[in-house]
């Protein structure tokens, strides 16, 4: 896995687990009214296990779905009240969102043929000239 996340309370790269898993704990320190934990919550007594414990499962549905899938699924309307990666009914969602995925990645994009316009020249105008044509027509005799 790349590290193509970034941690919302550092700012630091991490990866696809992290992030969900900072998700989680984000959720629920804002559900307990405590605000949001202190600068690297993975460090701090309160919210070390619970964090190590989110990436654990994070890492197993990431063995199983695509990351974007699991994300998608947590940012749902079902999927604001979860508050932990251990919830029965989070896998129905993922799976939904993950079909979901797959169905957009198997669209095929239509190519559509270009032509070459490199090779031809303007049309030159026809009909009668305007008044500044002539103009540039007489400053060029």
């Amino acid at each position: 896995m790349n590290k193509s996340y970034k941690h919302k309370t550092t700012g630091q790269p991490c990866n696809a687990a992290q992030y969900i898993a900072e998700m989680v704990c984000l959720r629920e320190a804002e559900k307990q009214n405590v605000g949001r934990p202190a600068y690297a919550l993975w460090n701090t007594e309160k919210w070390k296990k619970k964090f190590q414990s989110q990436v654990t499962k994070a890492y197993q549905l990431l063995k199983k779905y695509h990351e974007k899938a699991i994300i998608n699924a947590l940012v749902s309307y079902k999927g604001k009240t979860i508050y932990s990666l251990r919830v029965k009914f989070l896998e129905g969602l993922i799976k939904k969102e993950q079909k979901q995925l797959e169905k957009i990645e198997q669209r095929e994009a239509k190519e559509i043929e270009y032509k070459d316009n490199s090779l031809f020249s303007p049309n030159k105008p026809h009909g009668k000239q305007s008044r500044i044509s002539e103009l540039r027509n007489l400053d060029d005799e």
